[in-house]
């Protein structure tokens, strides 16, 4: 069985993430208010070593509200989500009807309430729901391993020139989505109930009966054939690599969990869920020619990667972030490549051509964040139909479809230069 969790984003709406907080100040317990008919979600709740999440304060399809206190008697149940060692917050127990279940007793309690009420939960064939989901729904869909819970009775039931207007529309994740649509072998096909669902979507920029839709696993394949760096650049790569760890004065960099591309962790303070999966790498401690670990030093210059030209200095919740278009390097999609580097003391100004090597910037201190000083590296393949003066920080995201994010990780694993920390945890200052 899943695990059943409240996703990042309700915990954001709540305030109940830490952030430089101490873990006695958030509330130990959350509770979720849910209607009879959504006892057809945990007749459903998928099984895999992953975790999934019922929308709670904002998302397609809500109205099961999360609370911080505990909610007066009503109809329906309510799921009582405790808060674990690591700060998430996971279903433990379900109170119905006066009585407390574990969750994985509820569960085969469901199924069997749902079968004596509605029958067998089927898809009806040809139906389905369609959504064009923001970037952060896109984003816990993607934590959710593509599985949602949203309410098919308040969703369209074809896409129509309203969805295709909100994928243009600003915060949207520039994508299509579809959940087929159940209903019980008892009941009429009207009756339509929330179930876990695998999402399906199209990439087709004007949506209709006749796009091509993919399952989710598809959709995860062609994300991952999106992320490969640029081979012109390897070398390159290798090279910056190697002079920041000369100029921060260490042998190699010790990498741990939470610094990594597509990690869902912070590796810093209580290592709280980062909103969205890591959008690149974060170079912040090394080991020094004494053996010991050391935080990257303050004033180190950083380097462009190639030869480009910034088309932006943004802000970002450290320093800023510098962005390089690097015109050069391009795909027959069209998409050019593009790095930023975040975090950092700038030197250059939007419009500045830069050379491979040429400095950037240099590494700074924190301020007004529990973030230790660090490097954060993203590559991006972005479509030449974004205007590069556009470009904001929320265009790299996870959860932005048109863009694709690039994994280095093949070019830090056995490379002397890093060490990559096998155990959870990580630097907590």
């Amino acid at each position: 069985m899943s695990t059943l969790r409240v996703s990042i984003e309700d915990m954001v709406s709540l305030k109940v993430r830490a952030r430089g907080r101490g873990k006695k100040e958030l509330p130990a317990v959350l509770y979720q208010c849910l209607p009879e008919r959504a006892m057809s979600l945990f007749a459903t709740i998928p099984c895999g070593a992953f975790a999934v999440s019922i929308p709670g304060n904002s998302a397609p399809g809500s109205g099961c509200p999360i609370l911080k206190a505990v909610p007066p008697a009503a109809d329906g149940f309510v799921v009582v989500y405790d808060r674990a060692p690591n700060g998430r917050y996971e279903a433990a127990t379900v109170r119905y009807r006066d009585k407390s279940f574990a969750l994985a007793d509820f569960i085969p309690f469901a199924r069997r309430r749902m079968g004596e009420s509605v029958g067998i939960l089927k898809a009806i064939p040809g139906r389905y729901a369609y959504v064009a989901p923001t970037r952060e729904e896109w984003g816990v869909i993607l934590r959710d391993n593509g599985y949602v819970a949203w309410d098919p009775s308040g969703m369209p039931c074809d896409a129509d020139p309203e969805h295709v207007a909100n994928l243009r529309a600003q915060g949207s994740s520039g994508i299509l989505a579809r959940v087929p649509v159940f209903a019980g072998d008892k009941r009429p096909r009207e009756d339509v109930l929330p179930v876990f669902a695998r999402v399906e979507a199209t990439f087709d920029s004007n949506p209709g009966p006749g796009s091509d839709w993919i399952g989710f696993a598809e959709y995860q394949r062609v994300r991952a054939s999106r992320t490969c760096p640029p081979e012109s650049t390897l070398s390159g790569f290798r090279e910056w690599l190697r002079r920041l760890t000369e100029e921060c004065g260490f042998k190699c960099w010790v990498l741990c969990p939470g610094m990594l591309f597509g990690d869902r962790q912070e590796w810093w303070g209580e290592r709280s869920r980062r909103r969205t999966e890591h959008e690149g790498v974060d170079f912040a401690t090394g080991l020094l020619p004494n053996g010991e670990t050391g935080n990257i030093p303050g004033g180190v210059p950083v380097r462009s990667l190639a030869d480009g030209d910034v088309v932006a200095v943004l802000d970002d919740f450290i320093g800023k972030t510098v962005v390089v278009r690097h015109s050069a390097i391009s795909r027959e999609d069209g998409d050019v490549f593009y790095t930023c580097l975040s975090h950092i003391q700038p030197r250059v100004r939007p419009m500045d051509s830069v050379a491979g090597g040429q400095i950037v910037g240099t590494t700074g201190k924190s301020t007004g964040t529990s973030a230790p000083s660090h490097i954060h590296l993203t590559g991006a393949w972005i479509p030449k139909t974004l205007v590069p003066s556009e470009i904001r920080m929320d265009h790299i995201h996870p959860g932005f479809v048109p863009v694709a994010l690039v994994d280095f990780m093949n070019e830090l694993r056995g490379n002397p230069l890093c060490s990559l920390c096998p155990l959870e945890g990580g630097p907590a200052k």
